[in-house]
């Protein structure tokens, strides 16, 4: 911890250096008191911009000290031909092909499989009941059908991970196709990319969707899409919240199938 002399001191070298311009990137308000006499035209972090991811507050700092705008420039991963074809093959042993609207659906998270051992309120916050999922394919393979649309919904998990998808499948029966396949991740980015929308909770294949150019809805609680991402063109996702459906106590829970379903419409093919 500093001390006051220390602190003065360091005021003293700011105040005898001369500076004209101080950038202040650190999240402690105690920082500003080191400076906060000196003639320098002092750029911070804005304290009302706390909900947003930390990087981005810091390009606010110095889009404050420049005339010229400040665009996002959003990650990417590449995909491989061999990762493609791999999904293509894994798609179509089940039917589905390059004509099919393909909807993914991911329902794990990292921790999801410790089960009893996970801790509950995490679990609230981060999982979608699988009775939810069910619903929602059910709701998607019926607007499918009543619009003539060629729409397939998939689930890929790890072996691992086999009981989460099984307990959706229990209830979605013949309107999805569950995948555990041995983890390739040039087959699984190939598979994501391939994908015209997907469903899931905030975790690691959202982050892929929006790396490889995927629409998706997304689900949130406890947490904020402009902190957490997914880091891409907002017309390309819709992020909902719990907190914008009613009791917050119970977490995810809190957004309904129907919510999730009406989101999806915005990306669903039109009747054809």
């Amino acid at each position: 911890m500093q001390t006051i002399f220390a602190r003065r001191k360091q005021l003293n070298d700011i105040q005898k250096t001369g500076y004209e311009y101080i950038f202040n990137f650190e999240l402690k308000s105690s920082y500003k008191r080191i400076y906060k006499n000196s003639n320098a035209k002092v750029f911070e972090l804005d304290e009302s911009e706390s909900h947003l991811n930390y990087a981005k507050r810091c390009l606010n700092v110095v889009q404050k000290s420049i005339k010229n705008e400040i665009s996002n420039i959003w990650d990417w991963l590449p995909v491989t031909d061999d990762g493609l074809e791999k999904a293509r093959i894994q798609l179509s042993d089940n039917g589905i092909f390059d004509t099919d609207f393909v909807i993914g659906i991911h329902p794990s998270f990292s921790g999801s499989k410790k089960g009893l051992f996970s801790s509950k309120n995490r679990n609230d916050l981060r999982e979608w009941p699988a009775k939810y999922f069910a619903e929602l394919i059910n709701m998607l393979a019926k607007y499918s059908n009543e619009n003539n649309l060629n729409i397939k919904i998939v689930i890929d998990l790890l072996p691992d991970e086999k009981a989460i998808g099984e307990r959706i499948v229990e209830d979605a029966g013949n309107n999805v196709v569950l995948y555990t396949m041995k983890p390739d991740f040039q087959r699984y980015k190939a598979l994501i990319k391939r994908m015209n929308l997907l469903i899931t909770p905030d975790t690691g294949p959202m982050h892929i969707a929006a790396a490889v150019g995927t629409r998706n809805v997304c689900l949130f609680s406890g947490k904020s899409p402009e902190d957490c991402g997914p880091y891409m063109l907002p017309e390309d996702y819709i992020a909902l919240r719990s907190e914008d459906y009613g009791d917050t106590e119970l977490g995810l829970r809190a957004i309904k199938p129907v919510h999730v379903f009406e989101a999806c419409k915005k990306f669903l093919p039109n009747k054809s």
